[in-house]
């Protein structure tokens, strides 16, 4: 598998397009330590109104939350009241 090229323009634009409120970074810890915080700078300009991010932050949670991720899915945390959360977020969009 080859290295990972992150397009961040591109990134921001199928956001805009999708007319979606929320988003979720999905990925690897290498590639959130590489490319999370940029992601989530982009997305955050692009008008995300609450960025998530799936897995634990570690190291990277102040500089990721100072980009816009607002709160970290991952196995063990509270899916029903995250998902309570979102609900209401969306409701108050």
């Amino acid at each position: 598998m080859g290295e990972v090229k992150a397009d961040f323009a591109a990134l921001a634009a199928a956001y805009k397009a999708s007319s979606a409120a929320l988003v979720c970074l999905c990925s690897s810890d290498k590639i959130y330590a590489e490319q999370a915080v940029a992601a989530a700078k982009a997305l955050q300009v692009a008008g995300a109104k609450h960025i998530y991010l799936a897995g634990r932050p570690g190291e990277l949670e102040a500089a990721l939350r100072e980009a816009g991720v607002g709160d970290f899915i991952f196995a063990g945390g509270d899916a029903l009241a995250m998902l309570q959360q979102a609900w209401q977020r969306m409701e108050l969009i």
